[in-house]
């Protein structure tokens, strides 16, 4: 769906600078998702944490968050380039339905690994500690508290959210161009920067959208909103509803409509760097270049 071209490179090198991006784009961005989190917590937890100030605070969770953005760049290509090749023709070319298909799959793997960051992440935030743990510190707390399967709360949301939000972006994304194209003259293409307007409208439309699964997912991720609605998703939603509101499953929506501006324009231009900067892992003796299927937009993602 991107405006930007595609380019074939080798799959460490795509990882390398989807990862390195990611990494780049979640450090500029992560006060904004500090206070997104923040503002879907429990009213009394907030109260509790306080107002941050201009401080390191802004940051918690911000380690664990790039750990995960990493591990799910690699699940996401593996995945993707794995499936590719399985369901390639003779001639190594892939349908659209199929590559949509291998895509969807992708989608639910990184989305499963990125669980237990998410969970990692939200109790680093809504810690009253003065200097919550390190992410696998969390993951060992979360472990003894609740078993392994503590880090795979919010599973549901997380993956309702993934799919909701992909959905919606395509439908909307899609609806905007057919438009847009109405008003282009025939034979001349849509400009990359009407392109890159229309992917923005259709992210909105997205975040919109999903907020208050969104919601859901972080109480569903907190042990205080967890032990409140019993583990139980859609008492958690009638609980947020009717005692603090149906405004406050629309919390945290500006922050992360701000983010979701910044990080177009953060991913899609470092990615350039970042993918030029690792030129290097072609360069190697024997290195090979990818079956031509995946692309900068999905490193990008």
């Amino acid at each position: 769906m991107s405006a930007h071209a595609s380019q074939d490179g080798s799959l460490p090198r795509l990882m390398a600078a989807g990862i390195l991006a990611g990494t780049a784009e979640i450090g500029l961005t992560y006060p904004l998702e500090y206070h997104k989190v923040r503002s879907q917590l429990p009213t009394a937890l907030i109260d509790k944490i306080g107002r941050p100030a201009l401080t390191l605070k802004l940051f918690r969770g911000c380690g664990t968050m790039m750990l995960g953005n990493g591990t799910k760049t690699i699940v996401r290509f593996v995945t993707y380039d794995f499936l590719s090749r399985q369901i390639a023709d003779e001639n190594g070319h892939i349908s659209a339905p199929r590559s949509l298909a291998a895509g969807l799959l992708a989608g639910f793997m990184e989305s499963t690994v990125l669980v237990p960051f998410e969970v990692a992440k939200i109790r680093q935030i809504s810690s009253l500690a003065t200097s919550p743990p390190g992410t696998f510190a969390t993951f060992k707390r979360i472990v003894q508290l609740h078993g392994p399967l503590g880090l795979l709360y919010g599973f549901f949301p997380t993956l309702l959210r993934q799919g909701a939000a992909s959905a919606v972006r395509f439908t909307a994304y899609n609806s905007l161009r057919q438009m847009a194209d109405g008003f282009v003259t025939p034979g001349d293409r849509l400009s990359p920067a009407w392109a890159t307007g229309l992917e923005l409208l259709a992210s909105y439309a997205a975040v919109i959208t999903t907020m208050p699964i969104d919601v859901v997912k972080t109480r569903m991720q907190t042990l205080s909103g967890r032990e409140a609605a019993h583990g139980n998703n859609l008492l958690c939603t009638y609980q947020i509803f009717t005692t603090e509101g149906p405004r406050k499953l629309f919390s945290g929506m500006m922050p992360r409509l701000l983010r979701v501006t910044i990080s177009s324009m953060v991913m899609f231009s470092f990615y350039e760097v970042a993918f030029k900067a690792v030129s290097f892992i072609d360069e190697r003796p024997g290195a090979s270049n990818s079956n031509g299927e995946i692309s900068k937009p999905l490193a990008a993602k």
